[in-house]
């Protein structure tokens, strides 16, 4: 009787280490199904490549007749265009200027805003105001717009830009952000980041 359930105990350990080695068995091939799958995941595309961050802001530049002050990007050059300042990124992705122009008459001083930013930048390539003027704080609008660029023989490629347009006495000052597709993620930042600058005693 003894030796007949030493010889049970004998096949039911055996019976469990059966057992255990077929779970572990199963569980290193489900694990390696996992590492499979995970594996097959990992080869997704990379999510789409973020635009650059803007630099810093750092320096500013003031009006020579003393009607503004603007904030100067990290590394932007500074020149003229058509007596007005000029700032541009090394790569010619991002550049803005600042206007002042007179009000025109209208119905409404946002239309008179529309009207100078029209005036003042329709002569440039393709510039087409946008419809959707907002108003931004500390008053103002802001103009969305889009135009061409064009450089030497190169064929013209289409730009996009921003405008904040803001009304003082019978003057209107028009900060205008311009980027190139490349540059155009970074068209909302660099236009809040320029309007907080812009100072007018």
């Amino acid at each position: 009787m003894g030796q007949l359930l030493r010889r049970f105990r004998g096949l039911a350990i055996a019976a469990i280490a059966l057992v255990v080695s077929i779970l572990l068995t199963q569980g290193m091939h489900l694990s390696s199904e996992i590492g499979d799958r995970n594996a097959v995941a990992q080869t997704n595309a990379p999510p789409p490549a973020l635009a650059p961050a803007l630099p810093m802001v750092n320096g500013s530049f003031e009006d020579p007749q003393g009607r503004f002050q603007i904030g100067i990007f990290d590394g932007y050059s500074v020149s003229s265009a058509g007596g007005n300042p000029l700032f541009q990124a090394a790569d010619g992705g991002l550049a803005y200027t600042v206007a002042v122009a007179p009000l025109p008459s209208a119905p409404t001083p946002e239309a008179a805003l529309v009207a100078s930013a029209e005036s003042t930048f329709g002569a440039g390539e393709g510039f087409v105001a946008g419809d959707d003027v907002q108003p931004i704080p500390g008053g103002g609008i802001r103009i969305n717009w889009t135009g061409r660029l064009s450089q030497g023989a190169a064929p013209p490629q289409p730009i996009t830009g921003k405008i904040f347009a803001r009304q003082r006495g019978e003057e209107a000052f028009l900060l205008l952000v311009a980027a190139t597709s490349a540059a155009e993620p970074q068209l909302s930042d660099a236009i809040n980041a320029l309007g907080g600058t812009l100072t007018v005693p």
